[in-house]
């Protein structure tokens, strides 16, 4: 039997895997295989996690799926985060009142993870489970509010060459604004093109490789920083931050899949229609709501 700390580890591996495909089932194989695992040790694991509900197997196939016993565990994580509770009911008001896709994104120390999707789905977009790393230019509203050595931290995690000043500047004015909004371009369009991949392959390190360097190549241009009144602008997503009782980010409410480019006026408006949605959320008392951002922090 694998050592108890070995094991606990794997079996988060095998969970977070499969909740960023949930919809496919896998076999020991499979797991075996994309995980790196032991094959006996995974058949272990398989078989605990399958007796306590945490994982299903169907006879057909011989694939297992996430289980019951997770939504239980889901809705008492819920209970513990208030706020983000609320956020996730204001995806789907906001969805509703605009006709648009919105998502829930929260952090996991470096990296950002999909909490919950609304809306008709006329775009793809990152599905719920799914990761990527918190590198420059993505996370903007996230670092916004954060201390110097947090946004040192994140700039030298860049996987290409950046203009420091550049996303300072950006930060600035995600925080003047109160939103962030980023561009469509055809850079950011592969870097879409490498995350829908990761459906397949979660945490295939080819995938993760391959979603790193494409966000390095986007560049400081996938941000908004001096919008031109007179233009139209191809927005990929506008964000807004949800804030804690002590201040801090907790997680962010996105509107995206826009088929057109945006005036200024509108991009406004939809901005503070996202703010507003966060502000609601926000009002929600949640003191354990703070230990969020507290995640794989150790």
């Amino acid at each position: 039997m694998p050592r108890p700390a070995l094991a606990a580890s794997r079996a988060i591996d095998i969970l977070n895997f499969m909740a960023a495909a949930p919809l496919r089932g896998y076999s020991l194989t499979e797991l075996v295989r994309q995980l790196d695992l032991n094959p006996a040790s995974c058949h272990a694991l398989l078989g605990a996690m399958t007796r306590d509900g945490y994982l299903v197997r169907a006879q057909r196939g011989r694939v297992y799926r996430l289980g019951p016993a997770l939504i239980a565990i889901g809705h008492a994580a819920l209970q513990c985060h208030p706020v983000v509770a609320a956020a996730r009911n204001q995806i789907a008001l906001l969805s509703a009142e605009l006709d648009m896709d919105s998502l829930l994104t929260a952090r996991l120390d470096d990296r950002l993870i999909a909490l919950a999707s609304e809306g008709p789905g006329r775009l793809p977009g990152l599905a719920v489970g799914q990761r990527v790393p918190l590198i420059p230019p993505l996370g903007t509203p996230f670092l916004a509010w954060a201390n110097d050595r947090e946004v040192d931290s994140w700039l030298a995690k860049a996987a290409g060459a950046i203009d420091a000043d550049r996303l300072r500047q950006s930060l600035a004015m995600v925080r003047q604004r109160g939103y962030a909004v980023t561009q469509r371009s055809p850079e950011q369009a592969a870097t879409g093109l490498a995350v829908l991949g990761m459906a397949e392959e979660p945490l295939a390190g080819e995938w993760q490789k391959r979603v790193a360097e494409r966000i390095g190549q986007m560049g400081e241009d996938y941000l908004m920083i001096e919008a031109q009144p007179d233009r139209l602008h191809p927005v990929m997503m506008i964000s807004a931050p949800v804030f804690g009782d002590d201040g801090a980010v907790l997680c962010t409410l996105s509107l995206y899949g826009f088929d057109r480019p945006l005036p200024l006026s509108r991009i406004a408006a939809l901005g503070e229609a996202i703010a507003r949605h966060c502000r609601a959320a926000s009002a929600i008392p949640g003191e354990p709501d703070k230990q969020i951002n507290e995640v794989g922090r150790g």
